[in-house]
């Protein structure tokens, strides 16, 4: 009796300990059936340099040899069933380029990796699969249902792969993901999506093909092949294409490291089209309304660009705010006649800001009188700074006593300085002997505070003005009318302290008659001024024909009233009509005005001089899309002389005009340009910086 109880005894718990062994295999077949993809966990291996070791150190085993820190084992599954190696890249050896010592980056093979179908099963699972199998069947569940591969699941020193299917190459320690492959390395803000993804162990390098897609540092490029190494971080991809605040890249190739990329042979295509305008409003008539159309509809203009712009290289620095493009070897193509641009800086992503480090200079030297031509040297200040100086020689010009000093010609030189907030500008040319400068700082965004010597202001009805020193505030606001027929209403209000020369007005014979001629006071007076103006015009009166061809009437009006610390004061109330008329290539508006003032001023170039009757006309004439010719002349019908006459030209095709006006009462040139540029930008070079030490990646 005893030997059976004995008996069953032993073979009760020979049964117990028999279920104990199956239960983690049973386990493991169902986990193994429910996985939807198979995942590698991998450590970075380091090389280990082993020519200072002793014979004895080197029998020792690689857990041991490896740096002195903790040492990891070797987890590395045997070969698959189904022959892996064969199944490789034919260029696989390709990889073994990118030396950590010496790198060099070839570039991609197009040949396409064999289709992988053979999975890791439990039998040929390496340690790393039976420590799993060990595991309680609580975490083989929780295994399960995280499927998700990102930074957070992998942990530092290691490179987690998910495909498909995944396998090993024990002979060359390779590692192979195919379908839906993705890797993330440990430690490192990036994420690698393939239609297959290769890691040598050897080499540490990682080899994908297909569909690639790259998420690094939230910057995502695409491309059909990437080449890595890890160990370098340098990477080669074909085919890029990537976006930088909304500015896509496309190219043949990049190479890239930690900080930034480089791209060969590409095109940039700018978020929306690149507007960027001068002096535009010193057009003809029409210029303002093409304006508008332009940049409020700029695609209208752009379903065939007239010309074409390339560059050789461009830098990208997108930890700027501004200035962050750098534009070298740049030319506008129009066919085969090509135009060189200067190196120049602009803004991606923000408010176009052009800045040529070097440019032409034509202009009347902020009216230091006549022409002045020379060169514009320009040079970044903080963000949005740039300082400028331009040394000229002045054509022609009168000085304040009227001469014209002998020959007419001499030395001019102009300094500036402009950012977001301010701007300022100082000029001399030795023809006029003239000293002139401004400065002008937006206070708010309807009010300035502006400060002139010599130098034409805008002075609202009066239109510009001309003392020897002003400083005033002036505000500008504009409020819809509820009235009908009546657009709305303009207020002016300005106060500030000015001082007069009356012998400005001979730098301008013109001008100079509607003072009664040239002055020989010297006396220079000054006061506080305080000025209040409201200004309105009306919907059209009448309207007859359409856009093209038809005649629109108005009328206008306005009330000015001055206050001056000397004790005078002024008003001045003045309307009449207006007709806007057009006949297909031709616009011209006709005019008169009734004006009455009360009062007197005790500045020079504050009184009125437009006439209490007086008419004007204005307009231009499209001689064709590259030739826009205008003017507009203006008459006091009470002296009986002209107190406006300009004559004007708008040359070149739509999205690319030159504007040049003179005013010939005042004596003043103006030249301005407008362009509109919508299609991809071609260059041969393109760097992102991602850190001011990251250089131009020459290695491309």
């Amino acid at each position: 009796m005893v030997r059976l109880m004995s008996l069953a005894l032993t073979l009760a718990v020979l049964s117990n300990c028999s279920l104990a062994l199956l239960a983690p295999t049973a386990a493991l077949a169902a986990s193994s059936k429910s996985k939807p993809d198979s995942t590698l966990l991998l450590p970075l291996t380091p090389k280990i340099d082993d020519t200072a070791l002793t014979d004895d150190e080197k029998d020792l085993p690689s857990q041991v040899k490896s740096t002195g820190s903790q040492a990891q084992p070797q987890r590395q599954p045997s070969p698959s069933k189904s022959e892996p190696s064969s199944s490789l890249p034919s260029d696989a050896g390709e990889i073994n380029e990118l030396k950590v010592e010496q790198p060099k980056l070839d570039d991609l093979e197009t040949t396409e990796l064999k289709e992988q179908t053979t999975r890791i099963t439990a039998e040929g699972a390496d340690a790393s699969t039976r420590l799993e199998a060990e595991a309680s069947e609580d975490d083989l569940r929780m295994s399960e249902t995280d499927s998700a591969v990102n930074e957070d699941t992998t942990l530092k020193g290691t490179i987690q792969i998910v495909a498909d299917d995944t396998e090993y190459d024990q002979e060359k320690n390779t590692f192979l993901g195919t379908g839906n492959a993705v890797a993330v390395i440990g430690g490192q803000n990036s994420k690698l999506e393939a239609d297959m993804i290769l890691y040598d162990q050897n080499t540490q390098m990682i080899d994908a093909r297909g569909n690639v897609k790259i998420l690094r540092d939230g910057q995502l490029t695409t491309g059909s092949a990437f080449k890595f190494n890890v160990t370098n971080d340098e990477y080669l991809i074909t085919s890029p294409d990537t976006e930088v605040k909304g500015t896509q890249v496309i190219a043949r190739t990049g190479y890239g490291t930690r900080e930034g990329m480089s791209f060969k042979n590409g095109t940039m295509t700018l978020p929306k089209a690149f507007h960027m305008g001068k002096n535009v409003m010193f057009g003809t008539l029409s210029t303002g309304q093409d304006l508008q159309d332009r940049t409020s509809h700029p695609d209208l203009f752009l379903g065939k660009q007239s010309y074409t712009f390339k560059a050789r290289k461009m830098v990208y620095e997108r930890y700027k705010e501004s200035g962050n493009l750098t534009v070298f070897g740049g030319k506008i193509c129009f066919g085969k006649f090509n135009i060189p641009v200067p190196k120049f800086v602009t803004t991606v992503g923000t408010e176009t800001n052009v800045r040529f480090p070097v440019s032409p200079m034509f202009t009347s030297n902020i009216q230091s009188g006549g022409i002045n031509i020379g060169p514009s040297f320009n040079s970044a200040v903080g963000k949005t700074g740039v300082l400028n100086w331009a040394p000229m020689i002045q054509l022609g010009g009168r000085s304040t006593s009227g001469s014209t000093n002998g020959s007419g010609l001499g030395l001019s030189g102009q300094v500036g300085f402009s950012n977001k907030k301010f701007s300022s500008h100082i000029a001399y040319g030795s023809v006029s002997n003239l000293f002139v400068a401004d400065f002008k700082s937006n206070l708010t965004k309807n009010t300035v505070l502006q400060a002139g010597v010599n130098r034409y202001m805008a002075d609202g009805m009066n239109g510009f003005r001309r003392p020897n020193m002003i400083l005033e505030v002036v505000n500008n606001k504009y409020i819809s009318s509820p009235i009908p027929y009546i657009t709305g209403f303009n207020f002016r209000s300005s106060g500030g302290w000015a001082r007069d020369n009356p012998q400005l007005i001979n730098t301008s014979p013109a001008l100079a008659d509607l003072y009664g001629g040239t002055t020989t006071v010297k006396t220079q007076p000054s006061a506080f001024r305080l000025q209040e103006q409201i200004s309105v015009t009306t919907q059209p009166i009448f309207a007859i024909g359409n856009e093209k061809y038809g005649t629109k009437g108005f009328f206008y009006g306005g009330l000015g009233l001055s206050a001056y610390s000397s004790g005078d004061a002024r008003a001045l109330l003045q309307g009449g009509p207006s007709i806007d008329t057009r006949l297909n290539r031709l616009h011209f508006q006709v005019g008169y005005t009734q004006s009455a003032v009360r009062g007197s001023s005790p500045f020079y170039f504050d009184r009125f001089i437009q006439g209490q009757k007086s008419m004007y006309i204005s307009g231009d004439v499209k001689v064709s899309k590259w030739l826009t010719l205008g003017g507009g002349y203006g008459y006091n019908l009470n002296a009986k002389l002209p107190y406006a006459k300009t004559i004007s030209a708008v040359i070149g095709p739509e999205d690319l005009k030159l504007m040049i006006t003179r005013d010939m009462i005042r004596g003043q040139n103006r030249v301005g340009f407008d362009v509109l540029y919508g299609s991809p930008i071609p260059f041969n070079k393109l760097v992102l910086k991602g850190t001011a030490d990251h250089g131009n990646l020459s290695g491309l």
